[in-house]
């Protein structure tokens, strides 16, 4: 009876051992696939650069320096008790986009991303402001940040997509960028 007993402990024994090892060898194999997966895709988004039009490439460069200036300049912004870290102030944006002075803003604009701004300001019969928050939306702002820009409430910024998506042709918020990013390549 106790051979029986031990023999069965040995196999209990080797199961747990070779579950164990099963579950190592998954461990590893998946960091590896992680690890070939990350690859991959540092391999497609550098082919996507080479293939990608000019004025989005304007576009993507602008948007890493506004979003890397905007970090930069929050994070030398001494924070005040009770202050959270992602609050900026109105002048931080005007000093990093020159918002301030609107011809400046568009004319940069039109400098890196084809006339865009006095294209797509005939076409559409867009006012200033309505063409300010289009061109802040297309650098990926947050709505907080955009209604700190052009002095809105937050609560109104969904509002005013909605009433220049209509102007432009846009039906819902869901294809808001995606139009934004057809009109920069269309121009």
């Amino acid at each position: 009876m106790n051979v029986q007993i031990n023999i069965v402990i040995i196999a209990l024994i080797a199961f747990v051992l070779l579950l164990i090892a099963m579950i190592i060898l998954i461990q590893v194999n998946g960091k590896q696939q992680l690890e070939r997966q990350k690859e991959i895709i540092m391999r497609l988004r550098t082919h996507a650069e080479e293939f990608m039009p000019p004025v989005l490439k304007a576009l993507d460069d602008w948007k890493m320096e506004v979003n890397t200036a905007i970090k930069l300049a929050a994070k030398d912004r001494p924070i005040k008790r009770g202050e959270k870290r992602d609050q900026y102030d109105y002048q931080l944006f005007n000093s990093i986009l020159y918002c301030n002075n609107s011809n400046y803003f568009f004319r940069k604009i039109d400098e890196r991303l084809n006339n865009f701004s006095s294209k797509i300001h005939r076409y559409y019969a867009l006012s200033d402001r309505e063409l300010l928050f289009i061109c802040l939306s297309l650098l990926s702002l947050s709505d907080e940040q955009i209604a700190i820009i052009m002095n809105y409430s937050s609560a109104s910024i969904p509002t005013t997509r909605k009433r220049i998506g209509k102007k432009l042709g846009i039906n819902n918020n869901n294809e808001w960028n995606s139009t934004l990013l057809d009109l920069v390549q269309q121009n």
